[in-house]
């Protein structure tokens, strides 16, 4: 038998007695390096065995393989340890021994003793409380989620399974009397309870999907709680370059792959092989990949390819621009109707902004501030309309300003603003005479 024996954060006094008697009971001892050897020191001689930091994949497996067939032979003869540092199920050189080991000799019985880890150790240290959620990561991909006071667990497993986790685990009142850990998810659990869910590589595999992903409007924080986590499980994200604030790259661990110059086939061609090595690949677009997103054209590729794709929406620019502006986009009395339309360009022959202008809408108008004069001079507003320009909608530089049709193409060459800015024309930039909305009666 194998005991995995946590030996708390590096303070002597943090063994737990359990730890301790486990030491004492095996016939060997083994630790990855000095420190735990000192720590295991009062109780039992333990044997080092060699874990370098090395980035040599082929190297690192035959290492394992050498230290887990040396484990795995005296724990055949009788109780063996391996203590390491904090918690041998937390980021820990046990779980890969664990892990090798049970490949290669599964007859071997193991289990853990918990240890203080250095997450609730940093907590004691910095006089911090954890009393809402947190992310721990050492940069890879998220593949689990652990959900605290699961009282309603079916329910909460079938969020997770929307998140595309696929094994899970419930457990109640762990290490007490009437403790409960199963794979059969009940449909009650209390305070006491907890949710493990996971993705499997085998789930990973057969889910031959592309997440398209809207990064918001630019502030970091506007992107979708859905959009965050799946940036951060990601293996590998391909982001649509300048476009996407780099600050929104944070979120990523995995592999970065910016498409700027890109060709439509050398994309899809990226994504794909991704996907063939089985990663989890997400294609990050701006503000909402729905507008101006050119995704049907990558959509068609993948799906030559035998690849479907998942959209995640994102908070569009405009939305973010109205924010900023602190109006409505339609407001009774003035106009109901919202026009969302581009100027004629190198990916559009024609635009149809004269004849939309004469609804006397609210339009907003993407992809035209290298053409504002041009579109002024096409709209069929009177000259004495509001018209704002927003650059950089939510992000830290934003600017906004405000004019009217006949002047605002002034007020932004004077600014030097060419590009990155959403275009808003109508009176609902300055209201007045609304009636009042008979939401609030």
């Amino acid at each position: 038998m194998l005991i995995g024996v946590g030996l708390g954060p590096g303070n002597p006094d943090l063994l737990t007695l359990s730890a301790v008697k486990a030491l004492k009971e095996s016939r060997k001892v083994f630790v990855p390096g000095k420190l735990a050897e000192k720590l295991v020191a009062p109780y039992a001689k333990a044997q080092i065995l060699d874990f370098p930091m090395i980035q040599d994949k082929f190297e690192l497996s035959k290492l394992w393989d050498k230290n887990a067939s040396i484990v795995a032979s005296e724990a055949k003869k009788g109780l063996v340890s391996f203590a390491v540092l904090g918690d041998p199920n937390v980021f820990s050189t046990f779980s890969h021994l664990k892990r090798t080991i049970q490949k290669k000799h599964p007859e071997i019985e193991i289990m853990t003793i918990p240890g203080v880890s250095s997450i609730t150790a940093q907590a004691a240290r910095t006089n911090t409380s954890i009393d809402s959620s947190f992310v721990v990561s050492d940069g890879s991909p998220v593949d689990t989620k652990i959900i605290l006071k699961s009282k309603h667990p079916q329910n909460v497993k079938k969020t997770l399974i929307d998140e595309g986790f696929d094994e899970f685990i419930f457990a109640q009142r762990l290490f007490m009397e009437n403790e409960l850990v199963t794979d059969d998810v009940p449909e009650i659990g209390d305070y006491f309870s907890l949710m493990i869910a996971k993705h499997t590589k085998k789930n990973k595999e057969n889910r031959r999907i592309v997440y398209f992903v809207g990064a918001g409007p630019g502030n970091p924080k506007y992107i979708t709680v859905k959009g965050r986590e799946l940036l951060e499980s990601a293996d590998f994200v391909m982001y649509a370059g300048s476009l996407v604030n780099p600050v929104v790259l944070n979120y990523v661990h995995g592999e970065k792959l910016d498409s700027y110059g890109m060709k439509l086939e050398d994309i899809a061609d990226a994504l794909a092989k991704k996907m063939d090595e089985g990663k989890t690949v997400v294609r990050l677009h701006s503000g909402d990949p729905s507008l101006y997103g050119a995704i049907i054209e990558q959509i068609d590729s993948l799906k030559k390819r035998n690849i479907d794709v998942k959209i995640i929406p994102g908070v569009t620019s405009l939305f973010a621009a109205a924010a900023a502006l602190k109006t409505q986009l339609t407001i009774n009395g003035i106009t109901e109707t919202l026009i969302i339309t581009r100027p004629a360009g190198t990916t559009l022959e024609k635009d149809s902004l004269r004849e939309l202008s004469r609804h006397n809408a609210t339009m907003a108008i993407y992809l035209g501030t290298d053409k504002l004069r041009h579109i002024m001079d096409s709209v069929e507003y009177p000259q004495e309309t509001p018209a704002a320009v927003v650059y950089h909608a939510s992000w830290n530089d934003e600017k906004v300003i405000i004019g009217t049709v006949g002047d605002i193409a002034d007020k932004v060459e004077a600014q030097g603003i060419e590009r990155s800015a959403m275009i808003i024309i109508g009176n609902v930039l300055t209201p007045e005479n609304y009636k009042r909305s008979h939401l609030y009666g």
